[in-house]
């Protein structure tokens, strides 16, 4: 058998499981076909024939055990819980009013200052 049909067998066991809510019912074993087909793919583009059939296999056979997962967990009506994750919202912020500085005292009205008077000549301190 060819990597090449071994990888078509991976592909539609993998879209099988898909088509029947691998991704719902069996998360784990749909997610394991799809990466062994990737790199079943990617093998085979490096011409790792041997490689590439063997991680093939592997994928188509997740892709089946997902396909059987999932029916079974349809015909029992049971769905995998989900995580809720509920996020407290943060405490509110407390509320600041503004402080204002108590108005101040009006102060007394300084006299203007003036420059001192210059002291008057006197006479004999005049030309002699």
């Amino acid at each position: 058998m060819s990597a090449t049909s071994v990888i078509d067998d991976a592909e539609t066991s993998v879209a099988k499981a898909h088509a029947r809510d691998g991704d719902k019912y069996a998360v784990y074993d749909t997610t394991l076909a799809d990466l062994y087909l990737m790199k079943a793919r990617e093998e085979q583009g490096h011409a790792h024939y041997t490689d590439a059939e063997e991680l093939a296999e592997e994928s188509h056979r997740h892709g089946e055990e997902a396909v059987r997962k999932a029916a079974l967990a349809k015909a029992a009506e049971v769905s995998v819980p989900t995580a809720v994750i509920r996020q407290t919202p943060p405490p509110a912020a407390p509320v600041v009013t503004p402080v204002t500085p108590p108005a101040e005292a009006p102060r007394a009205a300084e006299p203007p200052k003036t420059a001192p008077a210059e002291p008057a000549k006197k006479p004999e301190d005049g030309p002699k």
